[in-house]
Formats: structure tokens, C-alpha cells, sequence
């Protein structure tokens, strides 16, 4: 696997440090279960360290103009293009997900993950307040005015799928706003974050600006979201950790991006061989563990045999390889954890009558098959639950409604994906689905990162990328001037 053992430490207020345990763990790759590396398992001693110096770097950091905050910010990206390969390969390593996927995501050339670096340094110089009219008095004396201070301390909790990009849909935003940032990288995939804070600490950002804490969830994270010295978590996770850390946090900011039964709707108008195509990408690209993966597919009974014989026929012809392998189109899950559930998933689905069209096999290692099965019915984990792995159930329905049904019939709503050839239709589905987003001849794993990206019910709070980062993490703060009762 790989040629190089990373041994890294944690980023503490300017300074690469060992935890004050002394204790370190291993990382693992998914497709072989070799070692990548080790990194410190920090404690809560070590967060509690990490919150003092990240309110030291946040006073920093906010005296810099707003200017040099951009300076910084492009000195990064320029930074980062000397370890575009080693970034991309780590990516893999990580998170298992294919070369040619962990490319796109974490190139520092190329990829979507650093782009966040330009769009907030863009982005930021028209992040302004208002001035306000006074509507309560006639005496015209009054001004009122608006305007944005960092909100202090924001922690960033990542999980596995997207090891690179997670991190950097926090940290560039945060640090344009004056804020410091800590990160608690998933222990699975650690690297990519300190390979971010190698790059901004040699770009120049205050100690204490950016910091990295590698360890548990139930000890750093735990202390990162419970300590008064953090104002804003932002959280790429599960549902039950994003419950976990709403209940620690308290009255904190919270933005969460959670993983999400997300639908894919194709209707008797669709183009079906663009709806198939949009299907397996959300189903089994990053190895079908993203928080926007199609985890259900939703047909019109009408074109029901034709997707499903092209569906079935392209998901056989999917390469199931080494994540490393250049000609790989779906890697292992990511760990023991994800494969026993995505397995108990299947199982319930094959009690309760579903049909399985391939896959569903037993797993080599942590290798699932691409896995589809017909006939899914509501009371399934896989139809209800956020599954886990390149699985594909499908339900059919009769009419729109009875769409609009299905998709809502979950907790979440995160991202919708409808293919229609049908205005009324294409408005319709976008105004009756609850979800953040809803993409009409889209796959659900798409974004951009100049739009709003996050969900509602249980599928997460507030709304990331661009100025929508930047109001989440920013503290409103109004200014009222009575020019009337001046000394003259």
C-alpha cells in the first residue's frame, strides 16, 4: 500500500505537539487494513490547551486587517500546490474512496476541497453590514447600523468520507471572518487536516489561528463542544453525533451537514439514460458513504424496467478494486463499523421480501459489492435509514403525489435529485419535498460552492459554503447613534 508511514502530531497554538498521555494510535487504509501512520490520541487536557491558544490566535487574528486576512489566505493556496500529490494520495489512503475521486477532492491544484480557499478570500470583501432606517420615532435623529464581528472560537468535527474537503468548508470561511479554528478530524482520517494546518502555519497565520487535535470523539470532542472557551461547532457526521454534540454545545452556534436518506425521483418524463447515470453516481461514488449519496431511488412504475435493466447493467460493469488502482470506480467502506451495518441493513431488507438484482454478497475484507435491490418497502432500514456503502434500493410509485410521499416519508432532508422532462412537474417536486436542496435532472451529490449546502429535520442546521458560512459564523452586532442628544 504505502511506501511512506506518517508520523504526525497534533497542531497546539503555533507548536507540533504529543498529547500529554503520550499515547498514540494507528491509521489504517481500507483497502488493505496495512498502516498508514500514527498521530497522538489526545485528551481532554490537551483540548482544554489547545481552547486557550485558540483564543489567544482569535484576538490575533481578528487585529489583522481584513486585507492581510486575504493575503493569507491566497498565500495558502499557493502553498498548497507543492503538495498536490501528497494530498490527493492521502485522500485515498484515508478514506478508501478511489484515486481518481480522491482527486478531485483533494488536489491542491484541482480540487473542490482547497477551491474554498478562493471563494472565501473572494467572497469576504462584500461580507458588509447595513445601515438601518429608524422606523420607531419621527424625530429623523437616529442611525442603526449593523454589523459582522467573528463569533470567536469554531470547532470543526469531520467524519471520514470527505477527509479533505470537510475541514475546508469550515476552515478558510472562519479564517476570513476573524475567527480561530480548531479541528477534531475523524481518527480514521486525521492526515488531510494536519497536511491544512502545515500549510496555513507556513502561510503565516497567527499561533493559535488554526489548531488540530487527533483522538476520540467521546474525550476531545466532548470537551471541544461542552468547554465555555468555544463559541460555534460546525459538524460532517452522523445523526447520533450530531445529537450528541447539540446536547454538549448547548446555546452554542451549531452548523451541521448530517449524513441523509437522500431520494432519487424519476419520473415517466425523465431522460432515463441521464436519470441512470445520475444514479450511479450518487449511489456509488466515494463508495457510497457520503452525506449527499442517493440511498433510494424512486421510479415512476411506468419507466420502472427500463431504469432498472440499465441500472443493474451499469452497476455490474462497476470496477470494485483497490481504491488505489487508477482503473477503480468503487473502493471498501471505510471501516468494520460502516461494513456491520450496511450487512444488517441488507439482512432486514431480506427478511421483509425485498429483491436483490446483484450484489449483496458476503464481502471480501471491507469490499461490498455494489448492491441493488428492487421491491423495497418503507418499513426497511435501507428505505429509512442513511445506509451506508454502494447499496441501491428501489421503490416505485404511481403518481406525483405519491413521489412527493416517498420522499418525505423519512426524517431527513438533506438533497433531493428529480429527473423530469416536465416544467409543472420540475416545480411542483421542488415546492412540495422537504429538503435543503433540490436538484431537478441532478444527482443528489452534487453542490456549488457558491449556494447554500445543508438540510432540514435531521438533516442538519444552518447553511454552509460562501456568505452562508460566513453569516453562520459571524455574531451580529447593532449600533444605535441618537444624533439628536449631542452636547451642543
Amino acid at each position: 500500500m504505502s511506501e511512506k508511514i506518517y508520523q504526525k502530531k497534533a497542531f497546539i497554538g503555533g507548536e507540533w505537539v504529543e498529547s500529554e498521555s503520550g499515547e498514540r494510535f494507528e491509521v489504517h487504509y481500507p483497502g488493505d487494513g496495512s498502516a498508514i501512520g500514527t498521530v497522538p490520541a489526545c485528551t481532554r487536557k490537551d483540548a482544554q490547551k489547545a481552547i486557550d491558544a485558540a483564543i489567544e490566535g482569535q484576538k490575533a487574528l481578528a487585529k489583522l486587517s481584513l486585507v492581510k486576512r486575504i493575503e493569507l489566505l491566497h498565500k495558502a493556496t499557493e502553498l498548497a500546490k507543492k503538495r498536490d500529490e501528497e494530498s490527493s494520495r492521502l485522500t485515498c489512503l484515508e478514506s478508501g474512496k478511489p484515486i481518481q475521486q480522491a482527486v478531485w477532492e483533494g488536489s491542491t491544484i484541482d480540487g473542490y476541497s482547497w477551491s474554498n480557499f478562493h471563494v472565501a478570500a473572494a467572497n469576504i470583501k462584500s461580507h458588509r453590514g447595513k445601515t438601518l432606517p429608524n422606523v420607531t420615532e419621527d424625530s429623523n435623529n437616529k442611525r442603526l447600523i449593523h454589523i459582522y464581528e467573528p463569533v470567536g472560537v469554531v470547532v470543526n468535527i469531520s467524519t471520514f468520507s470527505y477527509p479533505s474537503e470537510m475541514p475546508n468548508c469550515t476552515i478558510p470561511y472562519a479564517l476570513a471572518v476573524g475567527n480561530s479554528v480548531i479541528v477534531k478530524p475523524s481518527s480514521g482520517s486525521p492526515f488531510s487536516s494536519i497536511i491544512i494546518a502545515e500549510v496555513l502555519e507556513e502561510a503565516g497565520f497567527p499561533p493559535g489561528s488554526i489548531n488540530v487535535l487527533t483522538g476520540s470523539g467521546e474525550e476531545v470532542g466532548a470537551e471541544l463542544c461542552a468547554n465555555p472557551g468555544t463559541q460555534a461547532i460546525g459538524l460532517f457526521g452522523q445523526e447520533p453525533t450530531g445529537e450528541k454534540v447539540a446536547r454538549n454545545a448547548a446555546m452554542k452556534k451549531l452548523l451541521f451537514a448530517i449524513v441523509s436518506n437522500n431520494p432519487l425521483i424519476v419520473m415517466d418524463d425523465a431522460n432515463i439514460e441521464a436519470a441512470v447515470e445520475a444514479a450511479v453516481g450518487g449511489c456509488y461514488a466515494h463508495n457510497g458513504q457520503s452525506p449527499i449519496s442517493t440511498r433510494r431511488i424512486l421510479l415512476h412504475k411506468d419507466v420502472h424496467q427500463d431504469f432498472v435493466s440499465r441500472f443493474v447493467e451499469r452497476t455490474q460493469a462497476l470496477n470494485l478494486s483497490d481504491p488505489l488502482d487508477e482503473k477503480a470506480d468503487v473502493g471498501p467502506v471505510n471501516n468494520s463499523k460502516v461494513l456491520e451495518t450496511a450487512l444488517a441493513h441488507l439482512e432486514d431488507a431480506r427478511k421483509k421480501g425485498a429483491k436483490f438484482l446483484t450484489g449483496g454478497n458476503n464481502p471480501k475484507g471491507l469490499y461490498l459489492e455494489p448492491t441493488v435491490i428492487d421491491e423495497a418497502t418503507g418499513d426497511m432500514l435501507v428505505t429509512q435509514e442513511a445506509t451506508p456503502g454502494p447499496v441501491a434500493p428501489i421503490m416505485t410509485f404511481e403518481n406525483i403525489d405519491q413521489a412527493v410521499e416517498l420522499a418525505n416519508s423519512t426524517r431527513f432532508g438533506f438533497q433531493i435529485g428529480a429527473f423530469t422532462s416536465g416544467l409543472a412537474n420540475a416545480y411542483y417536486l421542488a415546492e412540495n419535498i422537504q429538503a435543503g436542496s433540490v436538484y431537478i435532472n441532478e444527482a443528489t451529490n452534487c453542490w456549488d460552492e457558491m449556494a447554500p449546502f445543508g438540510g432540514v429535520n435531521k438533516s442538519g442546521i444552518g447553511r454552509m459554503l460562501s456568505d452562508w458560512t460566513f453569516d453562520e459564523l459571524s455574531q451580529i452586532k447593532m449600533i444605535l447613534f441618537d444624533l439628536g442628544k449631542v452636547k451642543q
